[in-house]
């Protein structure tokens, strides 16, 4: 389980797309039990996008926008979850056929 420290420090990583599998399991994990981490959360995001998007005279909806973003964040973990189990299930059957082409060969 990921502490507050751990997960505040994270959280520009988190805004740039930039953790690996664990740390963004264990970050969506933390922020969605711990309401002081959400509200830095909140705040870096306000700084990061919010306050881009007002000078560019667009509206925002800060609750809203970072809602999608941590649904997008869930949305692409399932994805990278997915491309590991199929890499792994490819490098198996890579291996089984190896296997069998040696035993063939053995036979022959």
């Amino acid at each position: 389980m990921m502490n507050c420290d751990t997960a505040q420090k994270l959280i520009p990583e988190f805004l740039d797309d930039d953790l690996d599998n664990q740390e963004l399991s264990d970050f969506i994990d933390h922020i969605e039990s711990c309401p002081e981490c959400k509200e830095e959360l909140t705040i870096q995001f306000l700084v990061k996008v919010g306050m881009k998007r007002l000078e560019d005279g667009n509206t925002f909806n800060l609750n809203k926008e970072l809602e999608i973003l941590l649904s997008d964040a869930k949305k692409r973990l399932s994805v990278r979850r997915s491309l590991v189990l199929l890499s792994f299930g490819l490098e198996i059957a890579v291996a089984s056929m190896l296997a069998i082409c040696l035993l063939l060969l053995i036979a022959l």
